[in-house]
């Protein structure tokens, strides 16, 4: 491998500036792991990148949140979940989770895999983890976004006349704010007055994933758990 790689520009570029629309900031290099942060409703998400430390020619991620009383955490056993650790995940390097490198040309594939997944995956990885034990979602509102999301979607289109274009930064900026100002009014009301347009938006970024980044839905049940979302 090729020591002159400067390896903390080319991720602050390449995962830095992939993650930026959805509010991530770069904040430094610690522990020998690049970190990006965003806030979300409170929680702090963080995305950590580094190095196996025995091969520094592999690169890996880790997610994890602030929140103590997680239930998925509780569910899955660590409130700090690896790449290894997501389902369908592929990379190039015979340990499962890390990708490898010999040259920059090749690190800056291996960015531009893990921003997709980091996208994809990740990102539903984190908001589960934010969610404390006390969460209201229930499995009512899981299967009507599941079962009726372009309705939903549709609906929210209508109310807030928020304009879809394409998914990048412009356009991700645009609903964010509309999505900020909405939320920002539901705060003031009743709970269960709010929980139509709440799925409303969960439809509408849903449908924009499925459409812009190949996701699909999925919806997920057992004997004593209900979700959906799009991986």
């Amino acid at each position: 491998m090729n020591d002159k790689i400067n390896r903390g520009q080319l991720v602050r570029t390449y995962i830095g500036e992939g993650l930026a629309p959805f509010k991530f900031e770069y904040k430094g290099y610690h522990g020998d792991s690049w970190k990006f942060e965003r806030n979300m409703k409170g929680a702090v998400q963080t995305i950590s990148i580094y190095p196996y430390r025995f091969d520094q020619s592999m690169i890996t991620f880790e997610l994890y949140t602030n929140v103590k009383n997680s239930e998925y955490a509780s569910k899955i056993g660590t409130n700090v979940v690896s790449a290894s650790m997501l389902d369908g995940i592929v990379s190039n390097s015979q340990i499962r989770g890390y990708w490898q490198y010999g040259n920059e040309q090749e690190l800056i594939q291996v960015l531009g895999e893990m921003k997709d997944v980091l996208i994809k995956k990740g990102m539903k990885i984190l908001v589960e983890l934010s969610k404390g034990l006390e969460e209201p979602d229930t499995a009512e509102m899981y299967r009507e976004v599941y079962f009726h999301h372009d309705e939903l979607c549709e609906k929210f289109i209508e109310k807030t006349g928020i304009v879809v274009t394409g998914f990048d930064e412009e356009n991700i900026d645009r609903w964010f704010e509309v999505i900020e100002e909405r939320t920002a009014i539901l705060k003031q009301g009743d709970y269960e007055d709010a929980k139509e347009e709440l799925m409303e938006i969960a439809a509408f970024l849903g449908n924009q994933l499925v459409k812009y980044l190949g996701g699909r839905w999925f919806h997920y049940l057992s004997e004593n758990h209900e979700s959906c979302g799009v991986e």
